[in-house]
């Protein structure tokens, strides 16, 4: 059995839940912000959770390799058409939160930038180079993975799988160097930005190719068979999960973000998870979206103070969510 719409859904709320931990806690200089309960070491336990939580791009780029991939291999005719639509209605959701967070929240709580220049209201809402908020950075990447994703289901599906992973994870390897480890900056700004957004998309298409081929693959499906019998599967799969918290405890770098993200998907759908476990990851899923764009204008750039007000952790974590929903009803509503 492949992963259903369900599936997807609920990997696409354990993706905003690793994304809001990520952006929270994943500092060494907590000092001040917030106060841990547990500690490993010197650090808190609740930065190495948060460390693990940066496979949440991955997870997400996953999941649109997945669909897209079916949504080509069901109708190839009308899939052209679909990704127009699916990119317009993205691009509406984006201008009402520009709207309600960057023109009227700027204006009423008087943040300086906010909507500042023209230039930069433009190349904002036009998703060329969104300003206003970190986290839009792949509001663009998006934009280009689905745009060119019919050409790389193209490829997938007429080439050896061997060779697109590992043409794939080449451009992985690159995209990351220049992202993260030796960015080579250009005089020239719009190669600069091109050179950018190519590390961007190189850094992106590797969780997507490889979701695109565990459709055509079949790979969820072959290892489902195989562990569905197994009445230990679930003790399995929650250790290859902590054992893979625990390694990138100690292996802090960003660039295996995209494997750990790709075992947890699966090791995530094949654990058995009660009802209201698995209603609980869709809600969050269905708010996915709205809450990876609105979610950094309450944590860091208007109410910094009041989202780490409760001084703890798991309660600051939930006072965000608790925050962040009404504007996500509210979006949903204007849509």
């Amino acid at each position: 059995m492949e992963l259903t719409k369900q599936n997807v859904e609920e990997t696409k709320g354990v993706a905003i839940l690793f994304m809001l931990l990520l952006h929270l806690f994943c500092t060494k200089s907590y000092s001040g912000l917030f106060q841990p309960i547990i500690y490993v070491g010197k650090y808190p336990l609740i930065y190495y959770l948060a460390l693990f939580g940066d496979c949440c791009v991955a997870l997400y780029c996953f999941c649109s390799g997945y669909g897209l991939m079916h949504n080509y291999q069901k109708d190839k005719a009308g899939y052209s058409k679909k990704n127009r639509n699916r990119i317009f209605n993205l691009y509406i959701k984006y201008w009402i939160i520009i709207v309600l967070f960057v023109l009227i929240g700027g204006t009423i709580l008087n943040k300086p930038g906010y909507p500042g220049s023209i230039n930069k209201f433009l190349l904002t809402v036009t998703g060329i180079a969104p300003a206003y908020n970190g986290a839009w950075w792949f509001f663009t990447t998006y934009i280009l993975l689905v745009l060119f994703s019919k050409r790389i289901y193209e490829v997938i599906l007429k080439r050896n799988t061997v060779l697109i992973v590992a043409l794939s994870l080449i451009f992985y390897v690159l995209g990351y160097i220049q992202r993260i480890k030796m960015p080579i900056v250009l005089d020239n700004i719009y190669l600069d930005y091109f050179l950018r957004q190519l590390a961007l998309f190189g850094t992106s298409q590797f969780p997507f190719v490889i979701g695109g081929i565990f459709q055509k693959e079949k790979i969820y499906s072959k290892i489902n068979i195989r562990l569905s019998r197994d009445k230990y599967k679930d003790f399995y799969l929650y250790s290859i999960i902590i054992g893979m918290i625990i390694v990138h405890s100690f292996i802090e770098t960003l660039f295996i973000a995209v494997f750990t993200g790709v075992v947890f998907i699966v090791c995530f759908n094949l654990i058995s998870k009660k009802e209201y476990v698995s209603s609980f990851f869709r809600y969050m899923g269905k708010h996915s979206t709205n809450l990876w764009l609105i979610h950094m204008f309450f944590y860091m750039i208007y109410f910094k103070k009041l989202v780490y007000s409760p001084k703890y952790p798991i309660l600051i974590y939930i006072w965000l969510i608790i925050l962040c929903l009404p504007f996500s009803y509210l979006i949903e509503k204007i849509e």
